[in-house]
């Protein structure tokens, strides 16, 4: 079999672009470990919503090849627009493989599925392997959009018939979590190849960053901080209804730290304006600035809503990586049970405003509280959420794959 790993996926950004990310870093373990590497990507850039320039030679520096599959784009996340975009990608990607010489290991993220089952009947019919990194699962993301639940069922059941096809169809899976990873082995008979890694943070990287430089924090302040999406997954108001209660209750010195964007950014915006407090609204920071945010903040927040699909999310690890205890309205066993058998953080039930302010009022009312889960937080953050420790676990399956003994 030969070295060759052909990694597919639309939304690969390169780390000149925004900064690191788990696959530019998981591209770079392939390279290191002696693969010849080639990345199929879009030339729409997801995050800029702009046309990439595929002729910049940063593209071609950074030790495997970058091929560009040519995408229309569009300009807003929820739309027609995507969906077209995205089935054309899709259409010259398969175009693209038909002619393209068999490789070793196929790697392909998932969603989408569609991308998936185009990388698995062309690993079939070229002797190749195909591994699938599932990182969300669908339909069940959607469960929380369309209602009633008898409704969703009944409009997803092709995707999920989809689904089922990605997940018995690969070769090897890699999930972010056991949660996930129960999902595919719900439709997989027997034994197959399989690791569980989680999306993890750089910590090494991490500690570097907060090392070189830290932010000024005026004294007395207590921080709470959110970082990432903006919308219907996250109870923003609950954490902002909290904050105000307690700031109008005489505790002005709390700071509610919202860092990064989303469909209801604005209206997310308009009600913090609305409410007693303080609010800062960052938008989305460079990765470096967003840590040195966390690592000067007394408590991030986790405010999922009930019945998410989420398990082992990128803030989570983000909040481990800088040393921040959280307090979580997660209803995921797998992340509740982290929580509690590190000690590490404060659970309570999805959309539960009393209790989640109840919960941060205590933390601030007892300084040697906060103070224990915080020392708690670095044994999460290196036993569960080391990348370094998920890429050697990728790298050994694929080793297996091929048969030989991974490098790392």
């Amino acid at each position: 079999m030969n070295r060759k790993i052909l990694f597919i996926w639309n939304y690969f950004y390169f780390p000149f672009e925004k900064g690191k990310s788990r696959f530019c870093d998981l591209v770079d373990s392939f390279v290191k470990a002696g693969y010849d590497v080639e990345v199929i990507c879009s030339s729409f850039y997801h995050m800029g919503k702009t046309a990439r320039n595929t002729e910049d030679p940063r593209y071609q520096s950074l030790g495997f090849k970058a091929t560009f599959v040519s995408e229309p784009g569009y300009r807003k996340n929820v739309s027609f627009a995507r969906i077209r975009s995205l089935g054309l990608f899709n259409r010259r990607v398969r175009a693209l493989l038909a002619h393209h010489d068999p490789v070793g290991v196929v790697y392909v993220p998932v969603p989408s599925m569609e991308l998936a089952s185009i990388a698995e009947k062309w690993s079939r019919r070229t002797g190749s392997k195909c591994l699938i990194d599932v990182e969300d699962l669908w339909p069940e993301s959607f469960q929380m959009i369309i209602r009633p639940r008898w409704l969703c069922r009944l409009l997803l059941w092709p995707l999920k018939i989809k689904a089922d096809q990605a997940y018995r169809g690969a070769d090897a899976v890699v999930a972010v979590s056991q949660t996930y990873m129960g999902r595919v082995q719900k439709v997989r008979k027997g034994s197959f190849p399989h690791v569980v890694a989680p999306i993890g943070s750089d910590l090494d990287y991490v500690r570097s960053v907060l090392a070189s430089s830290s932010l000024s924090k005026p004294r007395g302040e207590f921080w709470i901080s959110y970082i990432g999406t903006f919308g219907k997954s996250y109870d923003l108001r609950m954490v902002i209804d909290a904050v105000s209660s307690l700031y109008a209750k005489g505790h002005v010195n709390l700071v509610l730290k919202l860092m990064g964007s989303g469909p209801d950014e604005a209206a997310i915006r308009a009600y913090a304006a609305s409410k007693p407090g303080r609010f800062d609204f960052f938008g989305i920071l460079p990765y470096e600035k967003m840590c040195r945010v966390l690592a000067s903040s007394d408590i991030g927040v986790n405010p999922i809503v009930k019945g998410s699909a989420a398990s082992l999310i990128n803030k989570v690890a983000d909040y481990a990586a800088c040393g921040l205890p959280v307090i979580s309205s997660q209803d995921c066993s797998e992340y509740v049970n982290l929580l509690s058998l590190t000690g590490s953080g404060v659970s309570v039930p999805a959309g539960d405003g009393a209790r989640f302010e109840g919960a941060l009022s205590a933390l601030i009312a007892d300084p040697s509280a906060l103070a224990a889960l915080k020392a708690k937080v670095p044994a999460l953050a290196q036993t569960y959420f080391s990348r370094a420790k998920s890429q050697s676990d990728i790298l050994a399956l694929i080793a297996s794959i091929y048969g030989t003994q991974s490098k790392e």
